[in-house]
């Protein structure tokens, strides 16, 4: 088992957009299916970036609208890391003039997230259980976690940046945000499992399958795939990285130097103060969306390190 001491420490970490991954809770598919286009003999160009950068801009756009249009739940991340008035605006359906991406290869780095997440998923027989919906309509929740082992064991696949990768193998320690979401789905899942298990709430993927639950290991799959980060000076700084990352873990010997499980035993440290943080937040969120109101710039769960990537920086008077 992987030592986690002062895992308290994780609240105060530093986060960073290097820190985005694939949300299941982004996974929305286009509602609207493109005509197959018909073939003209003529003579054409080459293929344009430019042109490429702003079809990748429109798609973004389109697919952040359709998803903020159904949007009507909390999320596992909402919880473990989004800024609470974010999240505020979103389920109350606020309006904004851009679901544009501020940052435009944030599209790309979630499609490569979820190939991770299919590659792993569509090759190993090793999960009893795999994408297990967790819809509980009583405290607007509704997420979806990767996979489970028996009864005592929950499973995530994390895709991150080398320098994300780097930082922890040498830690030892999962990121923050995805620490907090294990443990939002360790907690819906031990105490909202007849919610979750009820049949006439529809879902899209598999319910539980079992009757109980007792996760007593935390699991965090994570795989290195890209290079694209704001902290990464120049490519041969990101080669380097790569390169020290391959001789620490021996590739040579290890083709799959880029995936890293670390496993966390539940017994060795007291999780009531993170169940805390999780039904206060899920609280709080439900009160602010029954009475229509915003949450107050002081509110604890305000998160300015997220206003780049928000859409509704623009609107938001907190910023």
């Amino acid at each position: 088992m992987t030592d986690f001491n002062s895992v308290v420490s994780l609240i105060n970490g530093k986060e960073d957009e290097n820190n985005i991954t694939a949300s299941k809770a982004s996974n929305v598919q286009e509602s609207v299916q493109e005509k197959p286009k018909s073939v003209v003999s003529e003579r054409a160009m080459p293929f344009d970036v430019s042109v490429f950068s702003n079809e990748v801009a429109q798609k973004a756009e389109n697919k952040n609208r359709i998803y903020a249009e159904v949007a009507s739940n909390i999320n596992a991340y909402d919880v473990a890391d989004n800024c609470i008035r974010q999240i505020v605006y979103k389920l109350l359906g606020t309006p904004v003039k851009s679901f544009g991406d501020r940052w435009l290869p944030l599209s790309f780095r979630s499609t490569l997230g979820s190939a991770c997440h299919d590659f792993i998923q569509g090759v190993t027989n090793q999960f009893t259980e795999t994408e297990i919906s967790l819809k509980i309509p009583s405290i607007r929740f509704s997420g979806r976690l990767d996979n489970l082992r028996g009864y005592n064991v929950l499973a995530e696949i994390k895709s991150c940046t080398y320098k994300d990768y780097q930082k922890i193998i040498r830690d030892q320690k999962p990121r923050t945000a995805d620490f907090y979401q294990v443990m939002t789905y360790k907690y819906v899942l031990e105490n909202f499992l007849d919610e979750a298990k009820d049949e006439s709430i529809k879902t899209r993927s598999n319910k539980p399958a079992l009757d109980h639950y007792d996760i007593d290991t935390l699991q965090f799959i994570y795989l290195a795939h890209d290079i694209t980060a704001s902290d990464i000076d120049d490519f041969s700084m990101a080669l380097k990285i790569v390169d020290s990352i391959k001789k620490q873990l021996n590739s040579k010997r290890n083709p799959f130097y880029f995936i890293t499980s670390m496993v966390l035993d539940t017994n060795t440290f007291d999780a009531e103060p993170y169940y805390d943080f999780i039904r206060r937040k899920i609280k709080e969120i439900n009160e602010f969306l029954d009475s229509n109101t915003l949450p107050p710039g002081n509110n604890e769960f305000v998160n300015r390190k997220k206003c780049f990537f928000c859409h509704y920086y623009g609107i938001c008077d907190i910023k």
